[in-house]
C-alpha cells in the first residue's frame, strides 16, 4: 500500500510531470505538417473481432522491414490458465479515447460481444467529426513513431472504424482477419466460460454467430466502400492448415495492401498446423464479391441521380 505521505508527494509530482509532457506534446505538434502527413502516410491496421486471429497475424507482420509496430505492453504469445492465447501486439493505447465503454456489457454479462446491434452504436464510426478530431486522431499515431516506416495497428475496435480510418487517413491500408465461424463460436465460447467475465452462455441465447456476423459483413462493406484496392485479407483457417498454406496467404494479404516481397519467420504458427478443422469451416467464409457488387450498384445509382438533377 502507498503511503498517505508518498502519495501526498506524489499527486504534485505526477501533475507536473503530466505539464512537463503537455507542453513537450504541443512543441512537437507545432513542428509537424499535419496536412503533408495526412497525404503521405499510409499506415497499415490489422483489423477484425475478437478471437479471429489479429494478434498473431500482427506479430508476423511487424517483421516487415518496412512496419513498425505501434504496440503496447506483451509483443509476444501468452496463454491464460485454461490454455487460450491472450491478446497481444495491441494498439488501443493509441485512441483509447474513442474506444467503447465496457460498462453496459459487464452488467449485461455480454463483455465479448461488442458487435451486438445493442452495442455497435458505441463504436462503430465513418468520419470525424471535424477538422481538429482528424488533426488529433492523427497526431495520436505520429507521436508514437519511432521511425520512418510506416505504422502498423491493431485495435479491433477498428474493424468498426474503416470509413474514419479512411477519413483521417486517405492511403490507409487494411487486413482484415477471419476465421470460420465454427472455430470461432467454439473456442470463443470455451474460452467465455473460463475467463471469469461472467458471459451469459446458453442455447436460450447464442450470441457469438451473430456478432461474428455483423462484424465480418460491416467490415467487408466498408472495407468496398472507405478503402477499395487497399485492403486484403488473412484467413486463419489458413495459416492454421500448413506451413505452405500460410506464407501463401500472408503473402497474397502483403501484396494486397502493396508492401514489399518478404519472407516471414512463421515459427509461431508451427503449433497450429495439421490440426483438427471442423468439417463446416470450409463453407463458413464470407464472400467479398456480393457485398462489392453492391457497393458499386449503390454507387452507381446514386451517381446516375445526381447526374440527371
Amino acid at each position: 500500500m502507498i503511503s498517505p505521505v508518498r502519495e501526498a508527494v506524489g499527486g504534485p509530482v505526477r501533475k507536473l510531470l503530466n505539464l512537463i509532457v503537455g507542453i513537450t506534446e504541443s512543441s512537437r505538434r507545432r513542428k509537424v505538417n499535419l496536412p503533408h502527413l495526412r497525404e503521405t502516410l499510409s499506415p497499415v491496421f490489422v483489423i477484425g473481432g475478437n478471437r479471429s486471429g489479429t494478434s498473431v497475424v500482427s506479430s508476423i507482420l511487424s517483421q516487415h522491414p518496412h512496419l513498425e509496430g505501434l504496440f503496447v505492453e506483451a509483443e509476444a504469445n501468452q496463454y491464460d490458465r485454461a490454455g487460450h492465447s491472450v491478446g497481444y501486439c495491441e494498439s488501443g493505447h493509441i485512441w483509447r479515447h474513442i474506444s467503447p465503454g465496457d460498462v453496459k456489457r459487464r452488467q449485461d454479462r455480454r463483455l465479448p460481444y461488442w458487435a451486438l446491434p445493442q452495442y455497435i452504436g458505441d463504436a462503430y464510426r465513418e468520419s470525424a467529426g471535424d477538422n481538429r478530431e482528424r488533426d488529433d486522431l492523427l497526431w495520436a499515431v505520429e507521436r508514437l513513431r519511432r521511425s520512418v516506416e510506416q505504422p502498423l495497428i491493431k485495435d479491433q475496435f477498428n474493424t468498426l472504424r474503416v470509413g474514419l480510418i479512411a477519413d483521417v487517413f486517405p492511403l490507409a491500408r487494411f487486413i482484415l482477419v477471419s476465421r470460420g465461424w465454427p472455430d470461432f463460436i467454439e473456442r470463443g465460447t470455451h474460452k467465455w466460460r473460463h475467463d471469469g467475465t461472467n458471459t451469459i452462455l446458453g442455447p436460450s441465447c447464442p450470441r457469438a454467430g451473430l456478432h461474428w456476423q455483423i462484424l465480418n459483413i460491416i467490415a467487408r462493406y466498408d472495407l468496398e466502400a472507405f478503402a477499395p484496392g487497399r485492403y486484403g485479407e488473412i484467413w486463419l483457417d489458413s495459416l492454421h492448415e500448413s506451413p505452405e498454406s500460410a506464407a501463401r496467404s500472408l503473402a497474397e494479404a502483403r501484396d494486397a495492401v502493396s508492401l514489399s516481397p518478404f519472407e516471414f519467420d512463421l515459427t509461431e504458427l508451427a503449433a497450429q498446423w495439421n490440426r483438427d478443422v471442423a468439417p463446416e469451416a470450409a463453407d463458413s467464409r464470407p464472400s467479398f464479391d456480393t457485398l462489392r457488387r453492391m457497393v458499386h450498384f449503390e454507387q452507381d445509382i446514386l451517381t446516375r441521380d445526381q447526374t440527371n438533377e
